[in-house]
């Protein structure tokens, strides 16, 4: 195992590969700092050659060039030859299929429809609750994280229970995949993602998903490919991310300091709940590709180069952001990029705060006295692109 600062060196100067496995929470932000310190711009000769676009003044103008940088062809740094399967999830398209595609997918997440979710949210979040105060000893991840995300997103899509048990197992097996094992995961979810479609074709009720299937924009339906990646968008981008979000925050929270503060003023906990996204960004990297030669931060890129947009990068740039390794519970104009940025902005955004401000409300209200008990284990870089937790045991107190 080489030492961090080789990594630094190896990896961030001239080899970051965001599917290697040696890296992890502790020693990737020393490698994002010697990259920024590198330039707005740098080089890997890994996966075939890319681009990394490390400041947050670069990532931001990036994302915003969507004409010349295409999401609608590499995605995820490494696998730009998989040319068999079709591109139609929403982060993946480009003007105007993405256009239309958003129009239908943020209906029912938009920031003004949070408050029917609200209740249904609090209700999980106690629940969980209840069977933590039975164990005492918990699992921040397991037994609060993780069952949240697919009780919301199945009262959004309409899942019955085994279709949510189902896509747990198989959103699993996919996120936690590597380049060898991800187009086998990648196809069983697909293969689940169709079945589910036809059977709503086949059977339309009144959720979310039905309406979906049946809505019509621009005067035309969604085809078959088209539901099954918007579906696969929603199934996915809930699911990690707010994951790995909820489960930073609860880790930062059991600090006594910063918990002492949010209970002496709960105002701050909207801002608890973006500083965590600043600086535990649950998603990395996306990757675009080069449509014509263009210049980055003085920096020329040809034509159908692959260029990785690295956002967790971008939010500890300390020209952005003061201190940016400290955790600041009181941050304020705190404008991460945790969720991307541009056209591709995360469309579930405000649920994903939701998520977070009523978790945080209802722990600390439950168990202010809750700590962490062991080491966090966590998840290293996952799927080439986002990073979280395995495993943060804990105690109610």
């Amino acid at each position: 195992m080489q030492s961090e600062a080789s990594l630094q060196l190896e990896w961030g100067l001239n080899q970051f590969n965001p599917w290697d496995r040696r890296i992890t929470e502790e020693n990737i932000w020393p490698i994002y700092r010697a990259m920024r310190q590198e330039g707005p711009v740098v080089h890997s000769e890994a996966l075939g050659g890319f681009w990394c676009v490390t400041r947050y003044k670069e990532v931001r103008a990036a994302a915003l060039d969507y004409r010349n940088l295409s999401s609608g062809h590499a995605l995820e740094i490494g696998k730009q030859n998989w040319t068999d399967k079709p591109r139609t999830r929403l982060i993946e398209t480009d003007p105007p299929e993405h256009t239309r595609q958003r129009k239908a997918m943020q209906a029912p997440i938009l920031q003004k429809r949070m408050g029917e979710f609200s209740n249904g949210i609090r209700e999980s979040v106690v629940d969980l609750l209840d069977h933590i105060a039975q164990l005492g000893e918990f699992d921040i991840v397991a037994d609060l994280a993780e069952p949240i995300p697919q009780e919301v997103l199945g009262r959004i899509l309409g899942f019955d229970e085994e279709t949510r048990r189902r896509n747990r197992e198989l959103v699993r097996k996919f996120v936690h995949a590597d380049l060898e094992t991800s187009e086998d995961a990648h196809g069983d979810f697909w293969a689940f993602l169709i079945e589910t479609i036809q059977d709503r074709l086949r059977h339309p009720g009144e959720d979310f998903l039905s309406q979906l299937c049946i809505a019509e924009v621009d005067g035309q339906r969604f085809s078959e490919s088209e539901l099954v990646g918007m579906l696969h968008g929603f199934a996915l981008a809930g699911h990690h991310t707010a994951i790995d979000a909820i489960s930073s925050m609860l880790l930062h929270l059991s600090d006594d300091e910063v918990k002492f503060a949010y209970q002496d003023d709960p105002s701050i906990g909207t801002q608890i709940v973006e500083e965590t996204l600043r600086i535990d960004s649950p998603i990395h990297l996306e990757g675009r590709t080069a449509m014509a030669d263009i210049v980055i931060g003085d920096v020329g890129i040809p034509a159908g180069e692959s260029v990785a947009l690295l956002y967790a990068s971008a939010n500890h740039d300390d020209v952005q952001f003061e201190n940016p390794e400290e955790f600041n519970p009181k941050r304020s104009a705190n404008q991460h990029v945790a969720f991307g940025y541009g056209i591709h902005m995360c469309i579930g955004l405000h649920l994903a705060r939701l998520e977070m401000n009523v978790v945080l409300e209802e722990m600390v209200k439950r168990f202010p006295s809750y700590r962490v008990t062991g080491s966090p284990r966590g998840t290293g870089m996952v799927f080439g692109h986002h990073m979280g937790w395995e495993s943060i045991p804990a105690t109610i107190g």
